[in-house]
């Protein structure tokens, strides 16, 4: 597989390479289970989304935990034995800010939902909260990215290779498979105007939810990882984080969906993650998403 990957300087690009013959098995085994540690230490332990460990939303833990990563990627840049770590470090460092920021600001949504007069229990205050989610997982991204001294391509937000047709074309028609899915299977329970409303409040959160989570769990780490443990390994543990952040949200439901459901996030993660190491860019990856989303969007509406 081939693709572009940041350099020293992350904001200049050069061709992605497989993880060199000389880094052992034993060395790549090893950092990967080391970024899984630390992947579930942001994404299991540290979001906000639900509070299943005591350190869900707990601001002391993710103010902690980012600062731990970002000593952890300054001593690396200055280090000649451990700089090439300094990026993975500074990127776990980003995806746990991203926590703390949400754990300080997302309770101001519902103030903001009440002066509005909307409900959370209607599908257009649960698109708009995830809106609202989105930008406090973004902002801190791009924001700390350009700190960095990174550009935005780092994160795949841009055109891509010459597959990109190919990502956007098979994107757009995974959106379209899905959307039509949830007509026919759910259709049914909505009259006409509740299931415009549906398919319009359902874009807003699907589209919402796809880019924070394609830029928060893939797209700020992928670029950086590949060089480290290779694309098969990356491809590999940005699938099973993304599984375990998903893992929060059916850990409250029988015990015999979430098996299940792991393995539709897995699945979806390992999708997601070739296609856009694949074309190079975010957008193949996040019409996917955002198709799988709308489908769940519109049927658990229906099943209210």
């Amino acid at each position: 597989m081939s693709d572009n990957i940041a350099s020293n300087n992350p904001g200049k690009q050069e061709p992605m390479k497989e993880t060199p013959a000389s880094t052992s098995l034993a060395v790549r085994s090893g950092l990967f289970v080391l970024f899984l540690i630390c992947s579930l230490a942001i994404f299991l332990f540290g979001a906000n989304y639900y509070k299943l460990f005591p350190t869900n939303g707990n601001i002391l833990y993710a103010a902690s935990l980012s600062a731990v990563f970002l000593i952890a990627a300054a001593l690396f840049k200055r280090s000649e034995k451990f700089g090439k770590y300094w990026q993975n470090a500074y990127a776990f460092f980003v995806a746990s800010a991203v926590n703390l920021v949400s754990a300080l600001f997302a309770g101001y949504f519902s103030a903001i939902a009440q002066s509005l007069g909307l409900s959370m229990d209607t599908s257009q205050g649960s698109a708009l909260g995830k809106l609202y989610d989105a930008l406090l997982v973004v902002i801190p991204i791009l924001v700390l990215t350009k700190f960095s001294g990174a550009d935005l391509g780092s994160l795949f937000l841009k055109k891509g290779n010459k597959n990109n047709k190919w990502g956007l074309g098979i994107g757009a028609l995974v959106l379209i498979n899905l959307l039509t899915s949830a007509f026919i299977f759910f259709g049914a329970g909505y009259d006409p105007a509740k299931l415009g409303a549906a398919i319009v409040w359902g874009a807003v959160f699907a589209f919402s939810n796809s880019f924070l989570e394609e830029l928060w769990l893939r797209g700020l780490f992928l670029k950086k990882l590949v060089p480290i443990i290779g694309v098969a390994g990356t491809v590999l543990l940005t699938s099973v984080w993304f599984a375990s952040l998903h893992f929060l949200g059916v850990s409250y439901l029988p015990t015999t969906v979430i098996p299940i459901f792991l393995v539709n996030t897995f699945t979806l993660g390992l999708a997601c993650s070739i296609l856009m190491l694949k074309t190079d860019s975010i957008w193949g990856a996040f019409l996917i998403h955002a198709g799988a989303d709308l489908f769940l969007f519109i049927a658990v509406l229906a099943a209210r």
